[in-house]
């Protein structure tokens, strides 16, 4: 396994019978794959997808992320690939090309399955800038928010979104960060990382997931805004094979136990 291309969850590092696909981040709030592994009890090998170096991945496709994690996943069956959010689309890319490979294809669970489009972009810039308001004043807030609507008024393509989003943030987080003694080289790390995460989501967008979503189990939360929930009903109940609802928020659905219990049965 190379080390820069995947995590390991569990196990001892052979070949995967699961694998997670998701954006794991250092001081992530969001509850991870990690904290769902920890709740299965399982002893079978989960490997959990890890994003390009940082500055590296400005000119990746969907299908280049696809080529940087599948070929660690030929040395056994893979039986199951889990999504989470936006992981999900890509989650669908390796299970689809992993069924090519092995005489029966990995089941496909999903939680709270999103493609991404320009507005997700914006929500998460103003999510972020929201995360600066105890060390900006309130003209500032709202300045950079405002800076925000614009881009995303300006522009509809996703890579070019992104990187008038990024450019916002680096102009008002960096400030903020110096008020707080960080040093410029970790303010900057910061950045890099929210720039990463952007790359992410606009090359997720290159793929269609949809001809493996509808095999899929998808695990929703009650968040408004997250997964499958703001899609109309006719679309979301065509769009997995099935759903199953949890009255949680979307950033600890998978850190609870009904999740994991419902999750261990699915695997079973």
């Amino acid at each position: 396994m190379r080390s820069n291309s995947w995590n390991v969850l569990s196990g001892n590092g052979n070949p995967a019978t699961i694998l997670a696909s998701d954006f794991p981040a250092t001081g992530r709030t969001v509850a991870g794959f990690g904290d769902l592994v920890a709740r299965l009890g399982t002893t079978a090998d989960a490997w959990e997808t890890a994003p390009p170096p940082t500055g590296s991945e400005a000119a990746m496709s969907g299908a280049d992320y696809l080529a940087r994690w599948l070929p660690d996943t030929t040395g056994g069956p893979v039986r199951t690939v889990l999504g989470f959010c936006v992981g999900s689309v890509f989650a669908a890319g390796l299970a689809a090309e992993i069924a090519r490979h092995q005489d029966e294809p990995p089941r496909l669970v999903l939680f709270d399955p999103e493609r991404p489009d320009p507005d997700l972009l914006h929500r998460h810039y103003h999510e972020l800038v929201g995360g600066l308001a105890p060390l900006l004043s309130a003209p500032e807030i709202d300045e950079a928010r405002q800076a925000g609507k614009r881009a995303r008024h300006e522009h509809d393509g996703m890579r070019p979104l992104a990187a008038a989003l990024c450019g916002l943030f680096r102009e008002y987080g960096e400030p903020a960060f110096r008020r707080t003694g960080l040093d410029a080289e970790r303010g900057a790390e910061v950045v890099a990382t929210f720039a990463s995460f952007l790359g992410y989501l606009v090359a997720a967008a290159d793929l269609d997931p949809r001809p493996q979503w509808a095999g899929a189990t998808a695990l929703s939360s009650a968040t408004p805004h997250s997964g499958l929930n703001p899609l109309p009903p006719e679309e979301r109940a065509g769009l997995v094979a099935r759903e199953i609802s949890f009255d949680l928020p979307h950033t600890e659905l998978l850190r609870d136990e009904e999740v994991a219990r419902t999750v261990a049965q699915l695997l079973a």
